[in-house]
């Protein structure tokens, strides 16, 4: 009995440790998108209109944006055509705080420039969750395949974005797979025993 009970807790670590280890990665590969350079590189941005609507409580705002995204990052902007958008945008825009006393009314910023923080999030955001989806199923299509080298990969090409944008990316790849190649074509060493130990 006691034996079948820790085969069965084992079972159940080793599951928990599988479906683990792919929501942490997709965590972090989305938590990596909110890093100017590692997530995105914005080329340009620049505030066209701004209308209060105070008794409201928002401003309709539109602005202007050229944004690349990091495919490993935001791979499902990537797929649907939108990993490089130049354009005019409109969101609303919540005021910052309020004036002290019973009718303050909303705060805005004083410069344009003040809102930019808030734009800037505005175009990391607007697929998170879908991004989110997108990133767990390639993590779990690893977990699958049994192929945890290609987390190091990923890695290597997202950081890759911070260097050369998208062609980057692609460096970052190479490098990634020809390091990976060459520590596991040489199994017994400090590396590989670390990065084994991490899985078992």
């Amino acid at each position: 009995m006691g034996v079948l009970l820790r085969s069965i807790t084992r079972k159940c670590a080793l599951m928990v440790k599988r479906l683990t280890l792919p929501i942490l990665f997709a965590f972090l590969f989305t938590l990596f998108g909110i890093f100017s350079g590692l997530g995105y590189h914005l080329n340009y941005i620049d505030q066209l209109s701004f209308v209060q609507h105070n008794q409201l409580g928002y401003a309709d705002a539109v602005f202007a944006c050229d944004i690349i995204y990091n495919p490993i990052v935001y791979p499902i902007y990537w797929v649907i055509g939108k990993g490089h958008v130049n354009g005019t945008f409109q969101m609303m825009y919540l005021p910052e705080s309020y004036a002290p006393g019973e009718f303050g009314g909303p705060i805005w910023g004083l410069r344009k420039e003040d809102h930019y923080d808030a734009y800037i999030l505005y175009m990391l955001t607007w697929g998170t969750v879908l991004n989110l989806f997108f990133l767990l199923g390639v993590t779990i299509a690893i977990e699958i395949i049994r192929q945890r080298i290609l987390y190091l990969v990923l890695l290597f090409g997202a950081f890759g974005f911070y260097v050369f944008q998208i062609l980057g990316v692609f460096l970052g790849i190479i490098v990634g797979s020809m390091i990976a190649l060459l520590l596991f074509k040489w199994p017994d060493n400090f590396i590989v025993r670390f990065w084994r130990s991490l899985w078992e």
